[in-house]
């Protein structure tokens, strides 16, 4: 089964509680936020835990985009991965995966409202927001494959479901990932394209609105495609 649940921030024992009852055949998915690629010894952690399922994992915003760019790459799920350690992969922003056969599009990265208190290349990086030619391929992708896939995976959401999330404690933060999801959004509609259910974390808050799923504590599972 496929299960997507919100950040972790590369603390196991919330990971665990999310993956409770998981086995060797379940695959968890992060919508940014991992967390296990910070440091050393988040690294350690995540190497030395026993997991039997796959983890696979989207760009948040508190991430070590140092590490994650190191990680070797290989093909699974019909893209380019970032390989973290034989159950563990990063999906990249622009891609298509295929996984239990539905269609996921990847779109990480969010801006971080608490970068002013953290120090470039040790705790923030600019990384977290993908430059145009990561939103050229995102766009590319969506028109080779019709506009159209199943589940949108993305770490943050256009501006009008933030503010839907948060309600009256949406704060006015610019954060160029949101219109960029704004604008794949528009480009799905206008060439008649969709899909089925978008997830995605970082505003820390469980809540539903239609097709929109922002995850924090919970974790989800999807019926796979038959």
């Amino acid at each position: 089964m496929i299960y997507i649940t919100g950040d972790t921030h590369g603390d196991i024992t919330d990971l665990q509680k999310k993956a409770k009852g998981l086995t060797g055949d379940d695959i968890l998915i992060i919508a940014g936020d991992f967390g296990f690629d910070w440091d050393g010894l988040t690294i350690k952690t995540w190497l030395q835990t026993r997991k039997p399922y796959t983890v696979l994992f989207c760009d948040g915003n508190h991430e070590n985009f140092d590490i994650l760019d190191s990680l070797p790459k290989e093909e699974r799920f019909g893209s380019e991965v970032g390989r973290f350690d034989g159950r563990t992969f990063r999906l990249l922003s622009g891609h298509m995966y295929t996984i239990g056969g539905l269609r996921f599009f990847v779109f990480g990265g969010a801006s971080s409202i608490d970068r002013r208190d953290r120090i470039p290349g040790k705790s923030w990086w600019p990384e977290e927001i993908p430059p145009f030619r990561v939103f050229k391929k995102a766009e590319d992708t969506l028109a080779e494959n019709g506009w159209k896939f199943d589940i949108f995976l993305s770490h943050t959401c256009n501006p009008e479901v933030k503010k839907k999330v948060l309600g009256p404690y949406a704060m006015d933060f610019y954060d160029p990932v949101e219109s960029m999801i704004e604008s794949l959004e528009a480009g799905i509609r206008t060439n008649g394209g969709g899909y089925r259910e978008h997830y995605f974390g970082h505003l820390h808050e469980d809540k539903d609105f239609g097709n929109e799923h922002c995850l924090y504590n919970r974790t989800v599972c999807i019926e796979e495609a038959t």
